[in-house]
């Protein structure tokens, strides 16, 4: 998962008076503390053009500024954001001020005149905190009121004024789901917790709350589901609200995918939607990353042997058998769109085949364990087809060296066998043995070498020949060459083989 969002905590600063700003910057390490100054302003009406922009965590401002005073900005920020938390610094002590801070709910009230690097830190420390707690009620509360919509106090229907279903026409239900890379799944340890999962998302849902009224319910650490609420029966609110949702996590949550519900009209309908939602969202796998995929998008799953398929898998052990089973796996996964859980044994033995069949020079010149990334169906069909052009490569290859070990064998003998090997496969000696020591390591020298050695060893060890004779049947025409060449192979001498105990 990408994630953007940075752990420091956005602090923004608002007073007119420059000398102050700077001082501020100045007077703290303000990251190595754990916090940013994500920005300034002169006043207060440039500080909320920004803030509608870039919300901010935290924001210190000044009271007496022109044109907009840090009271009345602070009215006009909680329209815009309710949970951001204010400090107030002003250069008087009133009453008054004091006062009308704490109706705000401002978290201090400091002058200017004694501020200084300890108070900042206690200050900055102790917004940060109640903040968290706020934000860990807040979350609490609306996962609350997510379960009351689907169970309400009991199980009985909706029949209260203060049910959440009494003042408008439906909810619709969005899932934004992470999704989880082969690795990631592979080591659930290491996917994200909760608290990161909303982190990523927390500063995109502001400005969504400003134009619907929303639950928001963290499922998992994968999860995050959103009640939408509806105010027409025929209303596509959850897709629009889908759509914005999508717009503002571009490049801070990847990749994710969106599945939306049709609208229900009351509780039952939604448990319905609910749990069909919860049994389909794995297939978000098989869509594009991005994609707002709709409910009836994800039919009801179709029979799917994964048992089968790895016994299949795990079985095949040629090459010309491997690409009709990639082929048909894949094809297989794409018509029955079964859970991913169920087939992931299956992909990853179908991945190590295709990683065990591929020969190691064409693994080095491309990265195999990009494998790991995968998150989509896409990509993995996309990944595997990447490859299989390799693998029909290294069969043919492999045939023809198959061909070539066999002919070597059966006319090791021969005089010629190189120049007769080159004219029945119509391919020049340079080329065949270049392609020879790509398969075996071996040069085709080398290796008629070897197999008129192996010959020799076991004409010697019938002990029925004399060593020019067993020279001459295996393609040797110096039997002191053919002495040579066998010690430096076996350590031994052939009169040796003919002697106890080798004979």
């Amino acid at each position: 998962m990408n994630q953007s969002e940075s752990s420091l905590c956005r602090v923004f600063l608002v007073d007119d008076d420059l000398l102050v700003l700077d001082d501020l910057r100045e007077l703290i390490a303000w990251e190595a503390e754990g916090f940013e100054i994500i920005g300034t302003a002169g006043n207060g009406e440039q500080a909320l053009a920004q803030l509608a922009q870039t919300p901010a965590d935290l924001v210190f401002v000044d009271i007496e500024m022109p044109r907009l005073n840090g009271l009345d900005f602070i009215r006009r920020l909680r329209q815009i954001d309710p949970q951001v938390q204010t400090l107030l610094l002003t250069a008087f002590s009133r009453f008054d001020y004091a006062r009308e801070a704490v109706s705000l709910g401002v978290y201090n009230y400091i002058l200017k005149h004694e501020l200084t690097a300890e108070v900042l830190l206690e200050n900055l420390r102790g917004m940060r905190e109640q903040r968290k707690q706020r934000k860990a009620a807040s979350y609490l509360d609306e996962q609350t009121r997510f379960r009351q919509l689907l169970w309400g106090n009991d199980e009985g229907a909706l029949d209260s004024a203060s049910e959440p279903f009494a003042s408008h026409k439906g909810i619709g239900l969005v899932c934004l789901r992470h999704l989880p890379s082969l690795d990631e799944l592979s080591h659930p340890a290491d996917t994200l917790s909760t608290d990161v999962f909303l982190a990523s998302v927390q500063q995109a849902l502001l400005p969504l709350r400003k134009i619907r009224s929303f639950l928001v319910f963290p499922q998992s650490a994968q999860e995050l589901w959103f009640a939408v609420e509806v105010d027409q029966p025929g209303d596509s609110v959850p897709y629009e609200f889908c759509t914005a949702l999508r717009e503002a996590l571009e490049n801070k949550l990847t990749p994710a995918g969106f599945f939306v519900s049709p609208i229900a009209p009351d509780r039952q309908e939604l448990r319905r939607l609910y749990r069909l939602m919860n049994q389909r969202q794995t297939q978000l796998f098989y869509f594009a990353p991005g994609r707002i995929t709709l409910l009836h998008e994800c039919p009801v799953f179709d029979p799917f042997d994964a048992a089968d398929w790895e016994v299949r898998l795990t079985q095949t052990d040629t090459l010309a058998a491997l690409r009709p089973v990639l082929s048909a796996f894949l094809d297989a996964l794409a018509q029955h769109r079964p859970p991913l859980p169920q087939v992931l044994l299956a992909i990853k033995l179908m991945l190590q085949k295709l990683q065990k069949m591929l020969p190691a020079a064409v693994l080095a010149d491309d990265n195999f364990s990009q494998w790991k990334t995968i998150s989509t169906f896409q990509e993995l069909n996309a990944f595997v087809h990447r490859w299989l052009p390799a693998l029909e490569t290294q069969a043919q290859t492999s045939r023809k060296t198959s061909f070539m070990l066999n002919y070597l064998q059966e006319h090791c003998a021969d005089e010629n066998v190189l120049d007769d090997l080159s004219q029945t496969l119509q391919m020049n000696r340079e080329y065949l043995s270049k392609l020879l020591k790509k398969e075996t390591g071996q040069t085709l020298a080398q290796t008629l070498l070897e197999l008129r050695l192996q010959k020799a060893m076991r004409l010697l060890k019938q002990n029925d020949l004399k060593i020019y004779e067993v020279a001459q049947r295996c393609g040797f025409h110096s039997s002191q060459y053919f002495a040579i060449v066998f010690y430096k192979k076996y350590h031994v001498y052939p009169s040796d083989i003919l002697k106890e105990p080798y004979a």
